[in-house]
């Protein structure tokens, strides 16, 4: 996240950028979505800004400094009791670890008041971006490693609704859940988050484009598999970029955009 957040603002700043096309490979939390599938999310969140609350503390509870408007509890928790095993015979259970609460980043657009913080968990991608990519839903993507290696579900292009970036590998068929449930987003990376923060404060249009190599710890015939798919995943996101650019620059009233 870090790294992708440099690297972007580096790439805004000494350089005339008139649109962000970020693409790559991500771990897929959707169940109706399979491995080799290239996902074009409409918003964008970074789910790993916690205020972690402490032990004794419920939902009806203030979190400290939200009063200031530093944290929140309009987004939602994670209740880690929720996932405790081996505890049916226990009248009430409860973990130490207790809430997470997940809060929107602070954002100061270029064209804002100096010092005058906003708030965003969800980022939008360009519009005229996001209309374009819908035409690529009909493109035949790869569906075999070689001969002896094939997906069962021919993959294919799909704008969804969200991703989700932290700095966390998530390999967990219970949190894979939870974000899928509690957020409905599909792919979920390690950057994708942190590129479009950027681009929203330096007011850049962009777009990311993900495709699946793993299930995130969901699954199981096709689950984890990230070494054996992550080279088709990889072509099958590089092909789909080449083609939106394609499109892209064909597209009318984009030197006004």
């Amino acid at each position: 996240m870090i790294n992708a957040g440099i690297t972007s603002q580096l790439l805004l700043t000494l350089f005339k950028i008139e649109g962000v096309v970020h693409y790559g490979i991500a771990g897929n939390a959707n169940p109706s979505l399979h491995i080799g599938f290239v996902t074009i999310p409409q918003y964008w969140s970074h789910s790993a800004l916690w205020s972690w609350q402490r032990y004794g503390y419920g939902p009806s509870d203030e979190l400290p400094l939200e009063t200031n408007g530093d944290y929140t509890r309009t987004i939602g928790y994670i209740k880690f009791a929720d996932y405790a095993e081996n505890v049916t015979a226990c009248n009430s259970h409860d973990n130490l670890l207790n809430n997470v609460w997940f809060q929107p980043e602070e954002v100061f657009p270029v064209d804002g008041t100096p010092e005058q913080r906003q708030h965003a968990f969800w980022i939008p991608v360009d519009p005229l971006y996001f209309n374009i990519s819908k035409s690529l839903e009909d493109m035949e993507l790869e569906n075999c490693v070689n001969a002896t290696t094939c997906l069962d579900e021919t993959p294919r292009v799909v704008q969804v609704h969200g991703g989700t970036s932290a700095g966390i590998y998530v390999d967990n068929a219970a949190y894979r859940s939870f974000i899928y449930n509690k957020f409905n987003v599909s792919p979920v990376d390690m950057e994708s988050a942190a590129v479009a923060l950027i681009c929203m404060q330096q007011r850049v249009p962009f777009i990311i484009i993900r495709a699946l190599s793993d299930l995130a710890g969901g699954g199981s015939a096709e689950s984890n598999e990230i070494d054996t798919f992550i080279s088709l995943a990889s072509n099958n996101s590089v092909n789909v970029v080449v083609e939106f650019i394609k499109r892209l620059v064909a597209a009318p009233l984009v030197s006004d955009h």
